[in-house]
């Protein structure tokens, strides 16, 4: 439902079709859904604006938090809290490229402030060990003091010996990261003809571009 923007309009309708799918569900019966879901890494670059109020939004957000996302230090579970993610200035919310990085390098916040920049923190490591850091700098400095610094942050989707962390190349990054995201929902989901499931590599060129228009 949030994936496909189901409840955007005509909720009252919708919901009333969708108690009989969960009817069908309950008796062991496979619904038919008639709406498509775009599960592409494209799509996910075209349509991820960060907005915590977006049903979109949060869903990649359930998922990311259904990792169980660990500190970036030491692997401490990161506490999760509904009255924490529900605000986008939560400080929970650690732009992995931080916008004021970007912003010199002459990246707007249309570029920052993207699901695929968002990772899930404590809001110690958020204020006090990264703030404005570039990635390879922060990401260093944890790799010394944290010898599962790997594991720990495919807890967040990423991963770190590929994709633009250690030469700060952010759209190498987003691009990867869209790609892990993508591959969880298709997990999530039976997919059908109509689902555009088709894995494939964002061009670095089509980043760009999404994110400009």
């Amino acid at each position: 439902m949030s994936l496909g923007g189901r409840y955007s309009s005509s909720v009252e309708g919708k919901l009333a079709q969708d108690i009989k799918r969960i009817d069908q569900i309950l008796n062991d019966e496979q619904p038919h859904y008639d709406w498509a879901i775009d599960t592409s890494p494209q799509f996910i670059m075209e349509n991820g604006w960060f907005n915590a109020g977006r049903s979109y939004i949060k869903a990649l957000l359930c998922i990311m938090a259904y990792q169980r996302p660990v500190s970036f230090i030491d692997g401490s579970i990161v506490h999760i809290s509904n009255d924490w993610l529900k605000r986008v200035n939560s400080r929970n919310y650690h732009h992995y490229f931080p916008r004021s990085f970007l912003r010199k390098k002459g990246l707007d916040d249309s570029y920052s402030n993207h699901i695929a920049n968002i990772t899930i923190v404590d809001d110690f490591l958020n204020k006090r060990e990264i703030g404005a850091k570039a990635p390879s700098v922060y990401m260093k400095k944890f790799a010394k003091q944290n010898v599962e610094l790997a594991h720990h942050m495919t807890t967040h989707l990423i991963n770190i010996d590929g994709g633009g962390i250690w030469d700060n190349d952010y759209l190498a990054f987003m691009n990867k990261r869209c790609e892990a995201l993508s591959l969880e929902i298709q997990k999530r989901l039976v997919l059908r003809e109509q689902d555009k499931d088709a894995y494939q590599e964002v061009d670095i060129e089509d980043v760009d571009e999404c994110l400009l228009s």
